[in-house]
């Protein structure tokens, strides 16, 4: 999945290493991590989901469509 919208988890996980940040401020940057992970794991289960449900559903006969654009 590439796009705008990816983190570059690696270089968050160097930044957690930083020296001149503070175990606070480190501990913070890696539960942002783990969130960010378990936020895209979750997406993609969705986005899944999503696609089964589009592919199970009734769809409308041509004719109907037709008709209903007229």
């Amino acid at each position: 999945m590439d796009n705008d919208w990816e983190l570059d988890l690696e270089s968050c996980r160097g930044l957690a290493e930083r020296p001149e940040l503070s175990e606070a401020d480190r501990q913070l940057v890696r539960e942002m991590i783990a969130q960010a992970e378990n936020l895209a794991a979750e997406n993609i289960r969705l986005r899944k989901a999503l696609l089964r449900a589009s592919r199970n559903g009734a769809r409308m006969s041509s004719k109907l469509k037709e008709a209903l654009y007229e």
